[in-house]
């Protein structure tokens, strides 16, 4: 082999190596778009309690429209069934937007929220600006093992986080701190009342 093929070969070899970083690079910049670092967030003395986990159930519609797409082109018109596959393909890439825009944290302190997709909206609520969080549970939730978090602010307003799979786990937590510092308070209430009527 001549040093000008040895020469090409290597020049081919260090263009596919470079390709190949191009496109991991394109790939983790594609990723890293929706991802969050929790702990830049969270102020001095602050820790997470828990983090929601999007279920996989949020595929469940695009994945029930392939199905009718497939028994549609099988049995009854094949141009028909071509285009709910065509729909479900669309839902399937909007419920993976979805799954990596839903954010959902509990901290010893507040709750951060991340939703929507046209206009991606991130809050955070304080504990003294929340009244309750609350679960939501169709059928298929309770198939599929999710729940919608509603987070009950102050005032009317209100935000759900679909198809969250560790919903109870985060109410109950949610629960044991709230209630925790709740319920010395209504000790030394009840304790006073009692005192009074005994005089």
């Amino acid at each position: 082999m001549s040093d000008t093929q040895k020469n090409d070969g290597a020049q081919k070899k260090a263009q596919s190596a470079s390709r190949k970083r191009r496109s991991s690079g394109a790939k983790a910049k594609a990723s890293s778009r929706f991802s969050v670092d929790v702990n830049s967030m969270l102020v001095d003395g602050e820790t997470v309690i828990e983090q929601g986990v999007i279920s996989g159930g949020i595929y469940w519609k695009a994945i029930a429209v392939l199905i009718v797409s497939i028994l549609v082109a099988l049995f009854v018109v094949i141009e028909i069934g071509i285009l709910l596959a065509v729909v479900s393909i669309l839902m399937f890439v909007h419920a993976t937007i979805m799954r990596e825009i839903l954010l959902f944290v509990l901290t010893d302190r507040r709750v951060f929220v991340r939703y929507g997709i046209l206009q991606v909206d991130v809050v955070d609520i304080r504990f003294s600006k929340i009244e309750s969080v609350e679960l939501e549970r169709m059928l298929p939730g309770y198939i599929l093992g999710y729940a919608n978090l509603v987070v009950m602010g102050t005032g009317n307003r209100y935000i759900v986080i679909p198809f969250i799979a560790n919903g109870v786990q985060i109410r109950r937590r949610y629960n044991e701190m709230t209630l925790a510092e709740d319920d010395p308070k209504e000790v030394v209430v009840v304790n006073e009342k009692k005192a009074k009527t005994d005089d």
